[in-house]
């Protein structure tokens, strides 16, 4: 449970400053399709700095083991999280806190439509499938619409390629 706390607090942390470097953005660019990087451009700050750091962690892993990341995986990495749309801090952090303590209370607090902030707690836990459907609909690989769609469900031992995304996601 602390190692948990601990990371909830590196990455609120992280978030409060996210930056990207040029080269950082000029390899966005590079890896994505036109509307695919527009997607990206268009997440929030500490989004888009959390799937930078996400590709450069399962790139590392890939490289590791001898072999490079699947071009999916690379894309699926930058675009992971687009549906979780613009929010407030405070709404990510209330989700956060809310599932650590009760969540059948955030369940019960969540709603596709009403405030803001309810919207926003709904996004947070569906965001998976949206940021899938968002990407489908901008013509992204079906394998990497395969791997968002399931990147907040548990590792699934079928799917190796997946179940490195679920975990890498987890820890950065």
């Amino acid at each position: 449970m602390f190692a948990r706390a601990r990371y909830r607090a590196r990455q609120f942390f992280r978030g409060l400053r996210p930056h990207l470097s040029p080269q950082e953005i000029a390899l966005a660019r590079v890896m994505l399709s036109p509307a695919e990087f527009t997607l990206f451009l268009h997440a929030e700050a500490r989004d888009r700095r959390h799937s930078m750091d996400l590709l450069q962690l399962l790139s590392r892993e890939a490289q590791a083991q001898g072999a490079l990341l699947p071009e999916a995986m690379q894309v699926a990495a930058l675009l992971h999280d687009v549906g979780k749309g613009r929010m407030a801090a405070w709404h990510r952090v209330t989700f956060v806190l809310l599932n650590a303590t009760s969540p059948r209370v955030s369940r019960a607090l969540e709603s596709s439509s009403g405030a803001e902030w309810r919207r926003s707690l709904w996004r947070l836990r569906h965001h998976a499938r949206l940021s899938a459907d968002i990407l489908a609909a901008a013509g992204s690989a079906p394998r990497v619409v395969e791997i968002v769609r399931a990147h907040t469900s548990p590792p699934p031992r079928e799917d190796p390629e997946i179940a490195a995304f679920v975990l890498a996601d987890d820890r950065v």
